[in-house]
Protein backbone atom coordinates (compact mmCIF):
# COMPACT_ATOMS: atom_id res chain seq x y z
CA UNK A 1 0.00 0.00 0.00
CA UNK A 2 1.06 3.58 -0.61
CA UNK A 3 -0.09 5.99 2.10
CA UNK A 4 0.54 9.55 3.20
CA UNK A 5 3.02 9.89 6.03
CA UNK A 6 0.31 11.04 8.42
CA UNK A 7 -2.60 8.70 7.84
CA UNK A 8 -5.40 10.30 9.77
CA UNK A 9 -7.08 13.02 7.77
CA UNK A 10 -4.15 14.12 5.63
CA UNK A 11 -3.91 14.20 1.87
CA UNK A 12 -0.95 12.43 0.26
CA UNK A 13 -1.28 14.05 -3.13
CA UNK A 14 -1.62 17.54 -1.66
CA UNK A 15 -0.34 17.88 1.93
CA UNK A 16 -1.64 20.95 3.71
CA UNK A 17 0.22 24.08 2.56
CA UNK A 18 2.28 25.93 5.14
CA UNK A 19 3.02 28.45 6.49
CA UNK A 20 0.27 30.84 5.30
CA UNK A 21 1.39 34.47 4.96
CA UNK A 22 -0.97 36.79 6.87
CA UNK A 23 -3.66 38.85 5.15
CA UNK A 24 -2.64 38.17 1.59
CA UNK A 25 -6.14 38.56 0.21
CA UNK A 26 -6.79 42.24 0.65
CA UNK A 27 -7.73 43.74 -2.74
CA UNK A 28 -5.44 46.71 -2.11
CA UNK A 29 -2.45 44.40 -2.12
CA UNK A 30 -2.86 43.76 -5.85
CA UNK A 31 -2.45 40.03 -5.28
CA UNK A 32 -4.59 39.12 -8.30
CA UNK A 33 -2.44 41.29 -10.53
CA UNK A 34 0.71 39.62 -9.19
CA UNK A 35 -0.77 36.17 -9.76
CA UNK A 36 -1.85 37.12 -13.28
CA UNK A 37 1.65 38.33 -14.08
CA UNK A 38 3.22 35.17 -12.67
CA UNK A 39 0.94 32.99 -14.80
CA UNK A 40 1.69 34.90 -18.00
CA UNK A 41 2.02 32.53 -20.95
CA UNK A 42 0.52 29.62 -18.97
CA UNK A 43 -2.98 30.74 -18.01
CA UNK A 44 -5.17 33.58 -19.29
CA UNK A 45 -7.07 35.01 -16.30
CA UNK A 46 -10.59 36.20 -17.16
CA UNK A 47 -11.93 36.99 -13.66
CA UNK A 48 -11.18 36.26 -10.02
CA UNK A 49 -12.95 35.74 -6.69
CA UNK A 50 -10.96 36.83 -3.64
CA UNK A 51 -11.14 35.08 -0.24
CA UNK A 52 -12.98 31.96 -1.38
CA UNK A 53 -13.13 29.19 1.23
CA UNK A 54 -11.48 25.91 0.21
CA UNK A 55 -10.58 22.69 2.01
CA UNK A 56 -7.17 24.22 2.66
CA UNK A 57 -8.55 27.50 4.03
CA UNK A 58 -8.76 30.81 2.25
CA UNK A 59 -8.08 30.81 -1.47
CA UNK A 60 -8.37 32.88 -4.62
CA UNK A 61 -10.46 31.44 -7.46
CA UNK A 62 -9.22 32.29 -10.94
CA UNK A 63 -11.34 31.60 -14.02
CA UNK A 64 -9.82 31.55 -17.43
CA UNK A 65 -8.19 29.22 -19.93
CA UNK A 66 -4.96 27.31 -20.22
CA UNK A 67 -2.48 28.51 -22.82
CA UNK A 68 -0.46 25.28 -22.77
CA UNK A 69 -1.04 21.59 -22.22
CA UNK A 70 -2.08 21.14 -18.58
CA UNK A 71 0.44 18.36 -17.89
CA UNK A 72 3.33 20.62 -18.84
CA UNK A 73 1.85 23.89 -17.59
CA UNK A 74 0.97 22.84 -14.05
CA UNK A 75 4.54 22.16 -12.78
CA UNK A 76 5.54 25.58 -14.15
CA UNK A 77 2.62 27.18 -12.29
CA UNK A 78 3.80 25.56 -9.05
CA UNK A 79 7.33 26.87 -9.54
CA UNK A 80 6.23 30.40 -10.45
CA UNK A 81 3.80 30.77 -7.53
CA UNK A 82 6.09 29.27 -4.89
CA UNK A 83 8.14 32.50 -4.43
CA UNK A 84 4.86 34.39 -3.91
CA UNK A 85 3.79 32.00 -1.14
CA UNK A 86 0.96 30.27 -3.03
CA UNK A 87 0.07 26.82 -4.31
CA UNK A 88 -2.16 26.36 -7.42
CA UNK A 89 -4.79 23.64 -7.76
CA UNK A 90 -6.05 23.08 -11.31
CA UNK A 91 -9.67 21.99 -11.59
CA UNK A 92 -12.39 21.57 -14.21
CA UNK A 93 -15.66 23.30 -13.25
CA UNK A 94 -18.62 23.48 -15.66
CA UNK A 95 -16.33 23.04 -18.67
CA UNK A 96 -14.09 25.83 -17.39
CA UNK A 97 -10.41 25.63 -16.51
CA UNK A 98 -10.32 26.92 -12.93
CA UNK A 99 -7.31 27.67 -10.75
CA UNK A 100 -7.72 27.57 -6.97
CA UNK A 101 -4.83 29.54 -5.51
CA UNK A 102 -4.19 28.48 -1.91
CA UNK A 103 -2.16 30.35 0.67
CA UNK A 104 1.06 28.61 1.62
CA UNK A 105 3.58 26.40 -0.15
CA UNK A 106 3.38 22.61 -0.28
CA UNK A 107 6.74 21.11 0.63
CA UNK A 108 7.84 17.47 0.75
CA UNK A 109 7.69 15.89 4.19
CA UNK A 110 11.05 15.99 5.95
CA UNK A 111 10.54 12.75 7.89
CA UNK A 112 13.25 10.18 7.18
CA UNK A 113 13.78 6.83 8.84
CA UNK A 114 17.18 5.12 9.06
CA UNK A 115 17.86 2.15 6.83
CA UNK A 116 18.41 -0.11 9.81
CA UNK A 117 14.78 0.36 10.85
CA UNK A 118 13.51 -0.99 7.52
CA UNK A 119 15.96 -3.91 7.76
CA UNK A 120 14.97 -4.66 11.36
CA UNK A 121 11.26 -4.70 10.54
CA UNK A 122 11.93 -7.03 7.60
CA UNK A 123 13.96 -9.44 9.78
CA UNK A 124 11.30 -9.43 12.50
CA UNK A 125 8.61 -10.09 9.88
CA UNK A 126 10.60 -13.02 8.49
CA UNK A 127 10.68 -14.50 11.99
CA UNK A 128 6.98 -13.96 12.71
CA UNK A 129 5.76 -15.25 9.31
CA UNK A 130 8.04 -18.30 9.53
CA UNK A 131 6.75 -19.10 13.00
CA UNK A 132 3.13 -18.62 11.95
CA UNK A 133 3.58 -20.80 8.86
CA UNK A 134 5.03 -23.61 10.98
CA UNK A 135 1.69 -23.76 12.79
CA UNK A 136 0.06 -24.87 9.53
CA UNK A 137 1.96 -28.13 10.08
CA UNK A 138 0.89 -28.57 13.68
CA UNK A 139 3.90 -26.98 15.38
CA UNK A 140 2.79 -25.49 18.70
CA UNK A 141 4.78 -22.29 19.18
CA UNK A 142 4.15 -22.26 22.92
CA UNK A 143 5.92 -25.61 23.30
CA UNK A 144 8.78 -24.38 21.10
CA UNK A 145 9.20 -21.26 23.25
CA UNK A 146 9.15 -23.33 26.44
CA UNK A 147 11.81 -25.62 25.00
CA UNK A 148 13.98 -22.65 24.08
CA UNK A 149 13.61 -21.23 27.59
CA UNK A 150 15.06 -24.53 28.87
CA UNK A 151 17.98 -24.23 26.48
CA UNK A 152 16.61 -26.76 24.00
CA UNK A 153 16.91 -25.35 20.47
CA UNK A 154 16.28 -28.63 18.67
CA UNK A 155 12.80 -27.63 17.45
CA UNK A 156 13.94 -24.36 15.89
CA UNK A 157 15.28 -26.17 12.84
CA UNK A 158 11.90 -27.85 12.34
CA UNK A 159 10.12 -24.48 12.55
CA UNK A 160 12.44 -23.00 9.91
CA UNK A 161 12.21 -26.04 7.62
CA UNK A 162 8.41 -26.09 7.69
CA UNK A 163 7.71 -22.34 7.84
CA UNK A 164 10.38 -20.78 5.62
CA UNK A 165 8.93 -21.74 2.18
CA UNK A 166 5.63 -20.03 2.94
CA UNK A 167 7.22 -17.05 4.68
CA UNK A 168 9.80 -16.29 1.98
CA UNK A 169 7.32 -16.49 -0.90
CA UNK A 170 4.73 -14.35 0.91
CA UNK A 171 7.31 -11.70 1.81
CA UNK A 172 8.67 -11.77 -1.73
CA UNK A 173 5.17 -10.97 -3.02
CA UNK A 174 4.73 -8.19 -0.46
CA UNK A 175 8.19 -6.80 -1.09
CA UNK A 176 7.82 -6.72 -4.87
CA UNK A 177 4.41 -5.08 -4.41
CA UNK A 178 5.87 -2.25 -2.34
CA UNK A 179 8.92 -1.82 -4.55
CA UNK A 180 6.55 -1.47 -7.50
CA UNK A 181 5.14 1.62 -5.76
CA UNK A 182 8.64 2.77 -4.86
CA UNK A 183 10.11 2.64 -8.36
CA UNK A 184 6.98 4.15 -9.93
CA UNK A 185 7.29 7.05 -7.51
CA UNK A 186 10.98 7.50 -8.19
CA UNK A 187 10.35 7.43 -11.95
CA UNK A 188 8.06 10.43 -11.49
CA UNK A 189 10.59 12.09 -9.12
CA UNK A 190 8.21 11.70 -6.18
CA UNK A 191 9.72 11.40 -2.72
CA UNK A 192 8.75 8.04 -1.20
CA UNK A 193 10.02 5.93 1.67
CA UNK A 194 11.38 2.41 1.52
CA UNK A 195 8.88 -0.29 2.56
CA UNK A 196 7.99 -0.77 6.21
CA UNK A 197 7.16 -4.42 6.86
CA UNK A 198 4.73 -4.94 9.72
CA UNK A 199 5.42 -7.99 11.92
CA UNK A 200 2.43 -9.30 13.83
CA UNK A 201 3.12 -12.27 16.15
CA UNK A 202 0.22 -14.62 16.90
CA UNK A 203 -1.62 -13.45 13.77
CA UNK A 204 -2.64 -15.96 11.07
CA UNK A 205 0.10 -14.78 8.67
CA UNK A 206 2.53 -13.34 11.18
CA UNK A 207 2.35 -9.99 9.40
CA UNK A 208 -0.07 -7.23 8.50
CA UNK A 209 1.76 -6.66 5.21
CA UNK A 210 3.93 -3.71 4.30
CA UNK A 211 3.49 -0.05 3.45
CA UNK A 212 5.39 2.85 1.94
CA UNK A 213 4.68 6.52 2.55
CA UNK A 214 4.42 9.25 -0.08
CA UNK A 215 6.26 12.35 1.07
CA UNK A 216 5.70 14.75 -1.82
CA UNK A 217 2.66 15.65 -3.95
CA UNK A 218 1.42 13.59 -6.87
CA UNK A 219 0.85 16.29 -9.47
CA UNK A 220 -1.72 14.67 -11.76
CA UNK A 221 -3.84 11.60 -12.45
CA UNK A 222 -1.12 9.92 -14.51
CA UNK A 223 1.25 9.96 -11.56
CA UNK A 224 -1.55 8.88 -9.24
CA UNK A 225 -2.42 5.98 -11.54
CA UNK A 226 1.17 4.82 -12.07
CA UNK A 227 2.05 4.82 -8.38
CA UNK A 228 -1.25 3.23 -7.38
CA UNK A 229 -1.38 0.42 -9.92
CA UNK A 230 2.29 -0.57 -10.06
CA UNK A 231 2.34 -2.26 -6.66
CA UNK A 232 -0.66 -4.61 -7.07
CA UNK A 233 0.35 -5.62 -10.60
CA UNK A 234 3.96 -6.29 -9.61
CA UNK A 235 2.89 -8.39 -6.63
CA UNK A 236 0.29 -10.20 -8.74
CA UNK A 237 2.90 -11.30 -11.29
CA UNK A 238 5.07 -12.82 -8.56
CA UNK A 239 2.07 -14.52 -6.93
CA UNK A 240 0.93 -15.91 -10.29
CA UNK A 241 4.36 -17.37 -11.09
CA UNK A 242 4.64 -18.85 -7.59
CA UNK A 243 1.20 -20.45 -7.87
CA UNK A 244 1.96 -22.06 -11.24
CA UNK A 245 5.23 -23.48 -9.92
CA UNK A 246 3.56 -24.71 -6.74
CA UNK A 247 1.09 -26.82 -8.69
CA UNK A 248 3.98 -29.17 -9.50
CA UNK A 249 5.32 -29.32 -5.95
CA UNK A 250 4.39 -31.95 -3.39
CA UNK A 251 1.79 -30.90 -0.78
CA UNK A 252 2.12 -31.86 2.85
CA UNK A 253 0.56 -35.23 3.68
CA UNK A 254 -0.85 -33.71 6.87
CA UNK A 255 -3.88 -31.40 6.96
CA UNK A 256 -3.48 -27.69 7.64
CA UNK A 257 -3.95 -27.87 11.39
CA UNK A 258 -4.03 -24.11 11.95
CA UNK A 259 -6.91 -23.74 9.49
CA UNK A 260 -8.75 -26.62 11.12
CA UNK A 261 -8.24 -25.06 14.53
CA UNK A 262 -9.33 -21.58 13.40
CA UNK A 263 -12.08 -22.39 10.89
CA UNK A 264 -13.07 -26.01 11.57
CA UNK A 265 -11.80 -27.19 8.17
CA UNK A 266 -9.04 -26.59 5.64
CA UNK A 267 -11.21 -25.52 2.73
CA UNK A 268 -10.44 -22.13 1.16
CA UNK A 269 -12.28 -20.20 -1.53
CA UNK A 270 -10.60 -20.44 -4.91
CA UNK A 271 -10.66 -17.41 -7.23
CA UNK A 272 -11.69 -18.06 -10.82
CA UNK A 273 -8.17 -17.53 -12.16
CA UNK A 274 -6.51 -19.95 -9.75
CA UNK A 275 -9.26 -22.53 -10.16
CA UNK A 276 -8.88 -22.35 -13.92
CA UNK A 277 -5.10 -22.71 -13.76
CA UNK A 278 -5.46 -25.68 -11.44
CA UNK A 279 -7.89 -27.46 -13.75
CA UNK A 280 -5.71 -26.70 -16.78
CA UNK A 281 -2.31 -27.61 -15.39
CA UNK A 282 -3.22 -30.24 -12.79
CA UNK A 283 -6.48 -31.92 -13.82
CA UNK A 284 -5.46 -34.90 -11.68
CA UNK A 285 -5.86 -32.87 -8.47
CA UNK A 286 -9.35 -33.71 -7.27
CA UNK A 287 -9.57 -31.07 -4.54
CA UNK A 288 -7.57 -27.97 -5.48
CA UNK A 289 -8.63 -26.10 -2.34
CA UNK A 290 -7.19 -28.78 -0.07
CA UNK A 291 -4.06 -29.05 -2.24
CA UNK A 292 -3.40 -25.30 -1.90
CA UNK A 293 -4.01 -25.24 1.86
CA UNK A 294 -1.41 -28.02 2.31
CA UNK A 295 1.22 -26.75 -0.15
CA UNK A 296 3.24 -23.88 1.41
CA UNK A 297 4.22 -22.11 -1.82
CA UNK A 298 0.70 -22.41 -3.23
CA UNK A 299 -0.79 -21.13 0.01
CA UNK A 300 1.59 -18.15 0.06
CA UNK A 301 0.59 -17.34 -3.54
CA UNK A 302 -3.09 -17.67 -2.58
CA UNK A 303 -2.64 -15.24 0.31
CA UNK A 304 -0.69 -12.96 -2.04
CA UNK A 305 -3.69 -12.87 -4.36
CA UNK A 306 -6.01 -12.19 -1.41
CA UNK A 307 -3.86 -9.28 -0.21
CA UNK A 308 -3.73 -7.93 -3.77
CA UNK A 309 -7.54 -7.96 -3.89
CA UNK A 310 -7.79 -6.16 -0.55
CA UNK A 311 -5.35 -3.50 -1.75
CA UNK A 312 -7.33 -3.08 -4.98
CA UNK A 313 -10.56 -2.32 -3.11
CA UNK A 314 -11.73 0.96 -4.71
CA UNK A 315 -11.99 2.83 -1.44
CA UNK A 316 -10.21 5.80 0.12
CA UNK A 317 -6.48 5.84 -0.44
CA UNK A 318 -5.95 2.14 -0.92
CA UNK A 319 -4.23 1.27 -4.18
CA UNK A 320 -7.63 0.63 -5.75
CA UNK A 321 -8.77 4.05 -4.57
CA UNK A 322 -5.82 5.66 -6.37
CA UNK A 323 -6.63 3.78 -9.57
CA UNK A 324 -10.37 4.47 -9.48
CA UNK A 325 -9.96 8.20 -8.91
CA UNK A 326 -7.41 8.39 -11.71
CA UNK A 327 -9.89 6.64 -14.02
CA UNK A 328 -13.20 8.21 -12.99
CA UNK A 329 -12.47 11.35 -10.99
CA UNK A 330 -15.10 12.35 -8.44
CA UNK A 331 -17.41 9.53 -9.57
CA UNK A 332 -14.96 7.27 -7.73
CA UNK A 333 -16.39 8.70 -4.48
CA UNK A 334 -19.74 7.00 -5.20
CA UNK A 335 -17.94 3.76 -6.05
CA UNK A 336 -16.04 4.01 -2.76
CA UNK A 337 -19.24 4.40 -0.74
CA UNK A 338 -20.88 1.43 -2.47
CA UNK A 339 -17.74 -0.63 -1.90
CA UNK A 340 -17.73 0.32 1.78
CA UNK A 341 -21.30 -0.93 2.19
CA UNK A 342 -20.50 -4.20 0.39
CA UNK A 343 -17.39 -4.74 2.55
CA UNK A 344 -19.40 -4.22 5.73
CA UNK A 345 -22.07 -6.70 4.58
CA UNK A 346 -19.45 -9.32 3.63
CA UNK A 347 -17.61 -8.73 6.88
CA UNK A 348 -20.74 -9.31 8.93
CA UNK A 349 -21.73 -12.45 7.01
CA UNK A 350 -19.00 -14.50 5.32
CA UNK A 351 -15.63 -12.78 5.81
CA UNK A 352 -15.29 -11.37 9.37
CA UNK A 353 -11.66 -10.22 8.91
CA UNK A 354 -12.87 -7.82 6.24
CA UNK A 355 -14.34 -5.61 8.97
CA UNK A 356 -10.87 -4.86 10.30
CA UNK A 357 -9.53 -4.06 6.84
CA UNK A 358 -12.55 -1.85 6.09
CA UNK A 359 -11.96 0.34 9.11
CA UNK A 360 -8.23 0.43 8.37
CA UNK A 361 -9.12 1.88 4.96
CA UNK A 362 -11.41 4.40 6.65
CA UNK A 363 -8.42 5.98 8.41
CA UNK A 364 -7.75 7.93 5.21
CA UNK A 365 -11.43 8.61 4.45
CA UNK A 366 -13.78 7.23 1.83
CA UNK A 367 -13.16 10.07 -0.62
CA UNK A 368 -9.89 10.07 -2.47
CA UNK A 369 -8.55 13.66 -2.70
CA UNK A 370 -7.83 15.09 -6.15
CA UNK A 371 -4.22 15.61 -7.25
CA UNK A 372 -2.95 19.17 -7.73
CA UNK A 373 -3.63 19.01 -11.46
CA UNK A 374 -7.03 17.35 -11.76
CA UNK A 375 -7.35 18.52 -15.35
CA UNK A 376 -4.88 16.15 -17.02
CA UNK A 377 -6.68 12.91 -17.89
CA UNK A 378 -5.26 9.44 -18.44
CA UNK A 379 -4.11 8.46 -21.91
CA UNK A 380 -5.57 5.41 -23.67
CA UNK A 381 -2.92 2.86 -22.62
CA UNK A 382 -3.39 3.77 -18.96
CA UNK A 383 -7.18 3.67 -19.26
CA UNK A 384 -7.10 0.25 -20.91
CA UNK A 385 -4.70 -1.03 -18.24
CA UNK A 386 -7.01 0.35 -15.56
CA UNK A 387 -10.07 -1.36 -17.05
CA UNK A 388 -8.09 -4.61 -17.36
CA UNK A 389 -7.12 -4.34 -13.69
CA UNK A 390 -10.79 -4.01 -12.74
CA UNK A 391 -11.41 -7.25 -14.62
CA UNK A 392 -8.40 -8.85 -12.92
CA UNK A 393 -9.87 -7.90 -9.53
CA UNK A 394 -12.89 -10.10 -10.15
CA UNK A 395 -10.74 -12.95 -11.48
CA UNK A 396 -8.63 -13.17 -8.33
CA UNK A 397 -11.28 -12.24 -5.75
CA UNK A 398 -13.43 -14.57 -3.69
CA UNK A 399 -16.24 -13.49 -1.39
CA UNK A 400 -15.64 -16.48 0.93
CA UNK A 401 -11.87 -16.98 1.29
CA UNK A 402 -12.38 -19.12 4.40
CA UNK A 403 -15.13 -21.66 4.97
CA UNK A 404 -16.51 -20.86 8.40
Amino acid sequence: MAFPETVGGSVPEQPAPFPPPPMLFRPADGVVERLTAALDGLYDVIDADVSVESRFGRAILLRGRLLQDSEGAYPQMVERLRPLGFTPLLRRRANMEVLIIVEGVIRPRTFNSPGWLHALLLILTIFTTTASAAQFHGIALNSVLRAISRGDWSQVGTVIRLGAPFALILLLILGVHEMGHYFAGRRHKISVTLPYFIPMPFFLLGTLGAVIFIKSPLNNRKQLFDVGISGPLAGFVVALIAFIISLFLQPSPRPNLLFISAFGNEQIGMPLLLQGLGELLRPDVANLSRFVSRQPVALAAWFGMLLTVLNLMPIGQLDGGHVMYALFGEFAWKIAFATFVIMIVLGLTVFPSLIFFTFLALLTGLRHPPPGDDFTLLDKPRRYLGYATIGLFFLIATATPFAI
